[in-house]
């Protein structure tokens, strides 16, 4: 179940910072899990699942995945619009990469396009983008 609180736990702090816009709009959700050591970012088309603290693990989901790696690629680009990419490359800023080193270590071929996207391009626009 959603909670608008945000729980006092790191990974749940910077994930609201980042997330702050999208979180009051009620775009996204951001939902802890079990143990407070885990929690999910979702949005209407995708989740995006960490765990740990420093942060470890890291995979995407989309409620509906296609089969071939490129209809993922496309699915994923239509589910994760400018505000979202915004929001995860500033918390993998301030987590120093770990995002994108725990979606490699998935071993999952959607959380490796999903941080293949992250490192790409972004990081100089990513002032701009927040402010959209």
């Amino acid at each position: 179940m959603p909670s608008h609180d945000v729980p006092d736990h790191p990974l749940a702090l910077i994930l609201a910072e980042a997330f702050a816009a999208q979180l009051e709009s009620g775009e996204v959700d951001l939902m802890e899990l079990r143990d407070s050591q885990e929690f999910e970012i979702q949005a209407d088309d995708w989740t995006l699942h960490l765990a740990g603290w420093p942060v470890t693990v890291a995979f995407i989901a989309l409620d509906e995945e296609p089969h071939s790696l490129a209809e993922r690629q496309i699915a994923l680009d239509a589910a994760l619009d400018t505000q979202h990419m915004a929001g995860l490359r500033h918390a993998n800023l301030l987590l120093d990469d770990a995002i994108v080193a725990a979606l490699v270590d998935s071993g999952d071929e959607l959380s490796a396009l999903l941080a293949s996207a992250l490192t790409i391009s972004g990081n100089n626009d990513l002032l701009d983008e927040l402010e959209v």
